[in-house]
């Protein structure tokens, strides 16, 4: 995520001889929460403390290197609304499988709406009226992922849902988490609301 001014202050850079900043109490309790709710389970022991420490001391905690294709995702809405969204739904499928989640996906055949099918639930992914809603990227984001989330709630095996950050943007990005690290987040005061990462509940909410 890019940084504006305000980001740049309540966040140091991970090399400590360019910002010896450590942050506060916030970014301490934050990193508790985080690794509690666990966005870094999929690291052995010793770089999932690593993690915590970095964010407790001002990092910004939601890495894209530490996290990449186990929690964190690219997802960029233009190739999903022009018709990537089951390309870009097996791309997550591997990580799914953890959580008892096995995708099924195939686009259905339409004269007017995108839709596809995900473990036999059929979603519009956009209708032709959703292009004049000045939102169908956000759109074609949200939807399949709220059915994803449907899938791992039936699963029963992990609390992690779907959320995304950038909704719809060419570089949106999808993050499979606990809604509680989430709300860890928004709690700390750290954030402007845009910068939470979203649940993914297809009311519209998330975008």
């Amino acid at each position: 995520m890019t940084f504006d001014g305000e980001a740049a202050r309540r966040f140091r850079f991970r090399d400590p001889d360019d910002d010896p900043w450590r942050g506060d109490e916030r970014h301490r309790v934050m990193a508790e929460a985080l690794n509690r709710y666990g966005l870094w389970d999929h690291l052995s022991a010793e770089l999932r403390e690593s993690a915590m420490t970095e964010a407790a001391t001002g990092c910004y905690p939601l890495d894209f290197d530490v996290l990449r294709d186990q929690v964190e995702f690219f997802a960029d809405g233009e190739e999903l609304a022009e018709g990537g969204v089951e390309r870009f739904l097996r791309e997550l499928a591997p990580a799914l499988v953890r959580y008892g989640v096995v995708l099924e996906v195939e686009t259905v055949r339409d004269a007017d709406d995108y839709t596809v099918s995900i473990n036999g639930i059929r979603c519009v992914v956009l209708r032709p009226s959703d292009w004049e809603s000045g939102s169908p990227w956000a759109l074609s984001t949200v939807r399949p992922l709220a059915v994803v989330n449907q899938l791992l709630a039936a699963a029963g095996r992990s609390a992690l849902r779907a959320h995304t950050l950038c909704t719809g943007g060419n570089e949106g990005i999808v993050l499979l988490m606990d809604p509680r690290a989430a709300e860890a987040m928004r709690a700390s005061g750290l954030f402007p609301e845009h910068e939470v990462p979203a649940l993914a509940d297809g009311t519209g909410s998330s975008y």
